[in-house]
């Protein structure tokens, strides 16, 4: 049977990118100035918290590998861990030897790093349909399989329910200050670890229905 290998991304604001959040513009049933102020405030702040989910404001602080004999996650700069993951795909996935599963791959981690490697000049954005297209030989998207097209589920409450083993407790919104300490970058390794491997697991136990 094919080895798999679970990946993972963890990815936060690129905050000299806040210049290009479009602009934000008051309720306009609010008349008092300081009301107006405060909700334009807000609303930005809620710009700045989302900016991690778009690859336009963002960058992917590690990319993590989870199989029989690769554990690790990769948390050099961005263009490196991208050069990275797209050797693993050419010498492992795309000859056969390895398949790909992840959590939300399709909906998340492959459009992302696929259109973050586009900005490198390391992929053709179009290819990503090759990994995220139905019933392709190189990728399964896990909670596709589980939820099913269009639906979500969240990966802690599957791995709880189904192999008794949750995620590590983290606040994503800190990911940049982790990477500015090797404490952080402790816990940041932890997280997006325990992640593939929780991935991987369930891969396990999917694999029967493939």
């Amino acid at each position: 049977m094919k080895k798999i290998c679970s990946i993972d991304i963890e990815t936060y604001a690129d905050m000299d990118m806040v210049k290009f959040l479009p602009p934000v513009t008051a309720d306009t049933r609010l008349k008092d100035e300081a009301k107006i102020q405060a909700d334009i405030e807000k609303k930005k702040q809620d710009q700045i918290e989302k900016m991690p989910l778009n690859p336009l404001f963002s960058k992917i602080a590690c990319i993590g590998y989870y199989s029989e004999d690769k554990k690790e996650v990769d948390m050099t700069d961005e263009e490196t861990a991208l050069k990275n993951f797209f050797r693993f795909l050419k010498n492992y996935v795309d000859i056969g030897e390895v398949k790909l599963v992840s959590w939300n791959g399709n909906g998340f981690d492959f459009p992302f790093i696929f259109k973050r490697g586009m900005r490198y000049g390391l992929c053709k954005l179009q290819d990503v349909e090759k990994y995220i297209s139905k019933n392709n030989p190189y990728h399964v998207d896990l909670m596709f399989l589980w939820a099913g097209y269009g639906k979500f589920e969240k990966l802690d409450t599957v791995s709880s329910v189904l192999i008794h083993d949750c995620k590590e407790s983290f606040d994503v919104q800190d990911i940049g200050k982790c990477l500015e300490t090797e404490e952080g970058q402790f816990l940041l390794h932890k997280y997006c670890l325990t992640d593939c491997e929780l991935t991987y697991k369930l891969g396990e136990m999917f694999i029967h229905a493939w």
